[in-house]
């Protein structure tokens, strides 16, 4: 290792063993860090040589720090490399109509990753991927960095990363912090550089004015080598301030016309393309060019001849930070003018027009320009791009109210709802001033498809463009009542949000206009309680697939399959489940989207629980949530905890809110749906107080509880709780209004809880109506065995067991038994604990049959035969049962085993 790689030894060291890992087929990533000019390039290079000497093959990609760049950037350059398989035309984010964005990338990444695993398994020695400047990366690409750091285990690739700083965590990377030379150090490269003895002054001194950057310290260490001053005692050093003059030394140095194509390529951006810089230059360029490598202050790479570097990037910005305003304005304006001419990214001509704006002939064309940007980061889905630069188009135009809800539309897929509704908002206010119900319509209908924080303030924009006097056609205000209504429901206003959907309904009916039909179909099913109304649900289903089939939009054969299998999760007709899980499937393989695949996984984890398969089910919504964080908001998180929640009777696990119960319950106490969520959380895990907490304020919304989809879970969850917390009167009050849900299922494929007789019977019990809850928890029983929920079908039995236990004992432990055997069969542990404590049972199925021998008087020997086990199993399962049982011998355990039969017989 050359003098760059002063005290730098151990990160080379950690790389070479990460990379030897690679080989072996155990992948990693290592992230450098550390400030501008610490060295993080340098440890790159020499562990990048290291690997090429030992023939690895290396991949190399950087990330640009200017605007324009598109999504994927550092990747695409790293793909752009011929080996087979691999390929910039990977990251091509043009999807399916009807694919939302999210899913697209999403698809994308994976077809990276694939690529990238399948080449590294091809290639000898694994292959190494080199990123440089994340610190300047878009957000894909470092969401596909961290698909990489979650995958790479199992691979032999080798990622190094470097950034100055990243607002985020890679998980699983080997982070490599750079830190600041000391002064020994300092001192050690300075007699490296020098090639003869350093007087002993200059250490201190260079280390004081470099601060131990080792980019500081190498321009010093030139300069001072450069006048043969080392040598000698330390004086004063006329140098400038700060590295972006002291690199504006070297360039000082080369000639003017130098100088003057530096400052071009400096505007160009950090990655500069010889063919645009030729186009703008006053004189040819190859002579300047050759000048500017051999100072260092330009690097090429002998692979893409065409393109060149800065030796750093504050040598650029010390080039860019001398060129004067009118200089700078020039320049820019060359470069986009030569940009539009060449047909290059419009990202790219619209950077450099923003930044050449003087009067408004330029103004209007960086607002063109930008405008142009965004329509090519939408056709590339890359709505983060749209959004910004819309943004710019908006500074130069804020008047324009249509403008405006372009770039609402992008923040809206971006995620970025504070600026879409913003925007929303001041168009509206544009509407309303110039009292143009069009505009209002689009306004209202500018963030559509979220709910939350924000649906009081879209279901105003609603009711303000609503309140806008003229006429609009029935489509648009079909679609506008469609939204409000869909709101309204939202933030618990479902008894004006029910004729609101039928009158969007009527209107876009008469409208003939599909797509308003859809949207009003669609906020009619979501006024629908799917057990209250199951037949209304499946009428609207059918409808939504004969305009599928029509010829209307792809998602309107999702939402009605969707719709049906809820219906039928609820009505316990798991065959027409299984059917039309077949035909979900088959739409998710048609369509290609994330977002049916992601249905598809819960309604397969649905059903994978009714089975009796709790950890599959667990498996597989921890694949829909993994599928789901790519394009979801807010629910995402809180339908996986709820479908955690539901797995929790039967394996034990309660699952954690992020924050903990009590700070959910402070920020979504006047949510019902989400108090009844975290009130069964706290039942769950035994956390009383916060139950308690929970169970008062679902007391106060009952009264006012919407007849929604949402209904059934919180009336029976408030039901429960009261139950478990002794709360008679609220339970009382729960159990008369829930009697007429008997017979239906709390079944949905966001949760699961099984025959709502078990809830019914648990709650009768608790307030003293035995028989009732003897014959709702029979019923339930006989429910789940129907349609073979056998996990359910022990869940209830233990329920009714734990009913029945003191006046009939022999019955509750046929019921505790049974429940046991299928507890034991399906790995549910949770159930067959409680099963064992009421068949007088701890044992486990093993452990029983030998202890039953043992306590007949066989010894070890006699039972290790009859059971064809060996004798040291024998007397641990032997030990196991002494343990369980609290005896401390054989006797004892014949004892004991005689007087449980005994109570239950």
């Amino acid at each position: 290792m050359g003098t760059r790689l002063v005290a730098r030894v151990a990160e080379v060291v950690a790389l070479d063993r990460l990379r030897a890992d690679a080989a072996a087929g155990s992948g990693a990533v290592a992230l450098l860090t550390g400030e501008a000019g610490i060295g993080k390039t340098a440890v790159v290079e020499e562990a990048v040589a290291r690997a090429s000497a030992a023939g690895v093959t290396v991949l190399t990609g950087r990330a640009d720090p200017d605007e324009g760049a598109p999504a994927f950037w550092p990747w695409r350059r790293l793909l752009d490399c011929g080996l087979p398989g691999l390929t910039p035309d990977l990251l091509d984010t043009v999807g399916d109509d009807g694919e939302t964005p999210a899913a697209v990338r999403f698809r994308v990444m994976q077809a990276v990753l694939g690529a990238l695993r399948t080449a590294a398994a091809d290639s000898d020695g694994g292959l190494v991927l080199v990123l440089e400047d994340l610190h300047w990366a878009d957000p894909a690409s470092l969401a596909l960095l961290e698909l990489v750091c979650r995958e790479v285990a199992g691979t032999r690739l080798l990622v190094i990363a470097t950034a100055r700083t990243l607002d985020r965590e890679l998980a699983g990377a080997e982070t490599l912090a750079l830190t600041p030379w000391d002064p020994p150090t300092v001192a050690t490269y300075l007699a490296q550089r020098a090639g003869t003895a350093v007087h002993g002054s200059w250490p201190g001194v260079v280390h004081r004015l470099g601060g131990g950057n080792p980019l500081y310290t190498r321009e010093l260490a030139r300069l001072l080598a450069a006048g043969d001053r080392l040598r000698h005692p330390a004086g004063g050093v006329d140098l400038p301030d700060g590295l972006l003059r002291l690199v504006g030394r070297r360039i000082a140095a080369l000639s003017p016309p130098t100088r003057e194509m530096l400052g071009l390529a400096a505007a160009l951006g950090a990655d500069v393309d010889v063919t645009v810089l030729g186009r703008i230059a006053a004189t040819g360029i190859e002579p300047l060019i050759t000048e500017a490598i051999g100072a260092g202050v330009l690097v090429e790479d002998p692979w893409a001849p065409d393109r060149l570097r800065f030796a750093h990037e504050l040598v650029r910005e010390a080039r860019y930070a001398a060129l004067s305003r009118s200089e700078r304005i020039d320049a820019h304006r060359r470069i986009a003018d030569a940009l539009e001419v060449s047909g290059a990214r419009p990202g790219e001509t619209a950077r450099h027009r923003v930044r050449a704006v003087v009067d408004e002939a330029s103004r209007t064309a960086a607002r063109e320009a930008c405008e142009a940007a965004a329509r090519a980061a939408t056709r590339q889905r890359d709505h983060s791009a749209a959004a910004t630069w819309l943004g710019q188009a908006v500074a130069f135009a804020p008047e324009d109210p249509w403008l405006r809800l372009a770039r609402a539309e992008a923040a809206c897929h971006d995620g970025r709802l504070a600026v879409a509704v913003a925007d929303c908002d001041a168009a509206m206010a544009v509407a309303e001033a110039e009292r143009r119900p069009d505009l209002g319509a689009a306004a209202a209908s500018g963030v559509r498809g979220f709910g939350g924080q924000v649906a009081s303030t879209l279901l105003h924009l609603c009711e303000r463009a609503l309140a806008i006097p003229g006429p609009l056609p029935d489509a648009v205000r079909a679609r506008l009542l469609a939204q409000q209504a869909a709101l309204l429901v939202e933030i618990g206003g479902h008894t004006r949000a029910e004729p609101i959907s039928r009158a969007a309904l009527t209107l876009a009916e008469r409208s003939d206009d599909p797509d308003a039909i859809a949207a009003a179909v669609h906020a009619r099913h979501e006024v629908l309680d799917p057990a209250a109304a199951p037949g209304e649900v499946l009428d609207l289903a059918a409808r939504s697939l004969d305009l599928a089939a029509a010829g209307s939009r792809a998602e309107a054969e999702l939402w009605g399959r969707l719709w049906r299998l809820d219906v039928q999760l609820t009505v316990g007709d798991l065959t027409g489940y299984d059917a039309e899980t077949a035909a979900l499937s088959a739409l998710a393989d048609r369509l290609g989207w994330s977002v049916a695949r992601w249905h598809l996984l819960r309604a397969r984890a649905a059903r994978l629980l009714l089975a009796g398969r709790p950890s599959a089910a667990a498996d597989v919504a921890a694949e829909a949530f993994a599928l789901a964080g790519t394009f979801e908001e807010q629910p995402a998180r809180e339908l996986h905890v709820a479908f955690l929640a539901c797995l929790a009777p039967f394996t034990g696990r309660v699952p954690q809110w992020p924050g903990g119960l009590p700070a959910a319950l402070a920020r979504f106490g006047s949510e019902p749906i989400a108090v009844a969520q975290i009130g069964r959380l706290a039942m769950l895990g035994g956390d009383r107080d916060t139950a308690a907490a929970a169970c008062r304020a679902l007391r106060d919304m009952l009264p006012d509880l919407a007849p929604d989809v949402r209904h059934n879970y919180i009336l029976l969850s408030a039901g429960e709780i009261a139950a478990w917390l002794g709360r008679t009167d609220l339970a009382r009050a729960v159990y008369a209004r829930a009697l007429p849900l008997a017979g239906r299922y709390l079944n949905t494929m966001t949760a699961c809880h099984g025959a709502m007789d078990r809830s019914l019977g648990v709650i009768a019990a608790a307030i003293g109506e035995r028989e009732a809850a003897e014959r709702h928890l029979a019923d339930a029983v006989a429910m789940e065995d129907r349609i073979g929920a056998a996990a359910f079908a022990a869940q209830a039995r233990v329920a009714y067991a734990e009913v029945v236990r003191t006046c009939d004992g022999r019955h509750a432990h046929t019921l505790a038994a049974a429940a046991l055997a299928t507890a034991r069969r399906l790995g549910l542990s949770a159930v067959a604990a409680a099963a064992a404590e009421l068949s007088g049972d701890e044992l486990t199925g093993r452990e029983r049959e030998v202890a039953d021998l043992a306590a007949e008087g066989l010894a070890n020997r006699e039972i290790a035969a009859r059971l064809h086990i060996s004798e040291r199993t024998v007397e641990t399962h032997v030990r196991n049962a002494i343990g369980k049982l609290g005896v401390t011998n054989r006797t004892q355990l014949a004892a004991r085993l005689r007087a449980g039969n005994q109570y239950w017989h």
